[in-house]
């Protein structure tokens, strides 16, 4: 791991490589205090993360960015703001990441930088990285997003909070309740208040569905070329309540909502790709329906990645944790074994035969067939199937 790190402040820097050495001695930190030096260094070998103020003594932040962007694309590009994040953040979403407000301490960066590695393979995190980062524009964190992760880190924030910041988009709220209405609610009763539904949905459900509709959302322009986008919020919304019903099933409740969260946002790599500058992801999507290729395979042949893989990074770039990206990632190619529930295969086992049917066009993993290792465990395979057969969620 190489990393780069950019700031007019020597000792700040040097404190920082102190720290992340006595941590983790096998990480190269390289340390420029200007931004003329970060591009010498950055000229000579490629890093795998740069951080940098964004006011630099010779340059823009902002600049060095734009210049790292080009140079490496496969660079995770972080910066760290000392005033106006917000519209920082809103300005430079193209060429940036991450942002964090300074100050900041050592122990926080390391964590950043533990989290930004779920590829078992190095091959296969430059190629995803350089793609993801190469792209003209990757979305950013939905602003609604970031004010609900800010309003739950309070101490003395409540539900009634929550519901408060929900009420304010009239779409998610509608979402919120239809969500609260279904899977969710046992109750004969119908969910009508905020409140409510936001209570009954739990943390984590919301977070994930305030994500998801952010994202699509975002990409008012340039459409995804050739997604249904509803019939993509039908698929993911049906798969995320299937992989919950699996975990409720096999006795793991406290892993329901992560369930159901990765459900939701299993497949959002594809509004990624369909976004691709070059223009070439129609065409996929259209093989796809006509042949019996399967549409991960074709993502490879054009891209050298698939939408997995990208929809991994992506979250995993906007600081979700490994257990939250890894089953993403896997859920085409779930691994073999593994101990407690296999969320990865489960999330397959959903995608296969419980999203959407016919219905999810391609969407839908099973058209293509089932991966060998949920197989493995013939009486578990037949507990899900039943499981999924017996209780499909409305929307």
């Amino acid at each position: 791991m190489r990393i780069l790190l950019v700031d007019g402040d020597e000792a700040f820097l040097q404190q920082i490589r102190r720290a992340f050495w006595k941590r983790h001695r096998a990480w190269e930190v390289l340390l420029a205090p200007s931004g003329a030096l970060a591009l010498e260094l950055l000229a000579r070998d490629p890093v795998d993360i740069l951080i940098t103020e964004t006011q630099l003594p010779d340059m823009d932040g902002a600049e060095l960015l734009r210049r790292v962007r080009e140079l490496q694309p496969g660079t995770v590009r972080i910066a760290l703001a000392s005033d106006g994040v917000a519209e920082w953040a809103e300005r430079e979403e193209g060429d940036l990441h991450r942002l964090f407000p300074k100050p900041l301490g050592a122990d926080f960066l390391m964590g950043v930088v533990d989290s930004l590695s779920i590829e078992d393979d190095e091959t296969n995190v430059r190629a995803v990285r350089a793609f993801v980062g190469g792209l003209g524009r990757i979305p950013s964190l939905p602003s609604l997003y970031s004010e609900l992760v800010a309003l739950l880190q309070r101490e003395d924030a409540g539900m009634a909070d929550v519901a408060r910041l929900i009420r304010r988009d009239l779409g998610m709220a509608s979402q919120v309740l239809k969500l609260a209405n279904s899977v969710h609610c046992a109750s004969n009763r119908p969910v009508t208040e905020i409140g409510q539904a936001v209570a009954m949905l739990g943390v984590d459900s919301l977070r994930s569905l305030v994500l998801f509709r952010g994202i699509i959302s975002s990409f008012d322009s340039p459409r995804p070329q050739g997604l249904d986008l509803e019939k993509l919020w039908f698929h993911s919304f049906e798969v995320a309540t299937g992989v919950r019903q699996l975990a409720v099933l096999e006795g793991f409740t406290q892993l329901a909502d992560l369930a159901f969260s990765t459900g939701l946002l299993h497949d959002i790599g594809l509004v990624v790709l369909a976004t691709e500058p070059a223009g070439r992801y129609r065409a996929i999507l259209e093989k796809a329906q006509t042949t019996r290729v399967p549409l991960a395979v074709l993502e490879h042949d054009t891209y050298g990645v698939d939408h997995a893989q990208v929809g991994a990074h992506l979250l995993n770039l906007w600081g979700l944790p490994p257990t939250f990206c890894r089953p993403v990632r896997e859920h085409h190619a779930p691994p073999e074994g593994g101990e407690g529930f296999p969320l990865s295969a489960a999330l397959h086992v959903a995608d296969a035969r419980h999203g959407g049917g016919k219905t999810a066009g391609i969407f839908a993993d099973g058209r293509w067939g089932l991966h060998p290792h949920v197989l493995g465990d013939p009486q578990r395979f037949a507990r899900w199937k039943a499981c999924l057969a017996a209780d499909r969620a409305p929307i």
